[in-house]
């Protein structure tokens, strides 16, 4: 009987922090949509994720820092998520953000691409005699 209850009672503590953990990452009535930006581990893409509950249009846009649109996409009403892959290798270094609107309401992550590109070294040999 005691294992019985103490399995009930890890099992309720571990559904409630299961619970609080799906909580926090819903959107709020402050935040109506949730928006990631995740780094791919050892490549240069990253991973934009939306998640909405509601019934709004909600526009996506990647945008540099002259303001340029080189990405958008539209999440149409009846859809709750969206995940895309984006490569970073084709772009130039700069800063970029990605823009989540619902006309309303929008969120901003921004991104900051800077690559080691090898430079062009010149060597020159002196002999003293």
């Amino acid at each position: 009987m005691k294992k019985q209850i103490k399995n009930f009672a890890l099992a309720l503590v571990a559904g409630l922090f299961t619970l609080t953990a799906t909580a926090a990452e819903k959107p709020t009535e402050s935040k109506p949509f949730y928006v990631g930006l995740i780094k791919v581990t050892n490549s240069n893409k990253v991973n934009l994720v939306v998640s909405k509950p509601g019934e709004k249009w909600v526009s996506i846009y990647l945008k540099n820092d002259r303001n340029e649109t080189l990405y958008s996409d539209i999440m149409i009403k009846r859809t709750k998520q969206f995940a895309k892959t984006f490569n970073l290798n084709e772009i130039e270094d700069g800063n970029y953000t990605f823009i989540v609107t619902d006309g309303k309401n929008t969120v901003e992550k921004e991104l900051n691409i800077a690559t080691n590109r090898p430079e062009r070294v010149i060597t020159k040999s002196i002999q003293v005699k």
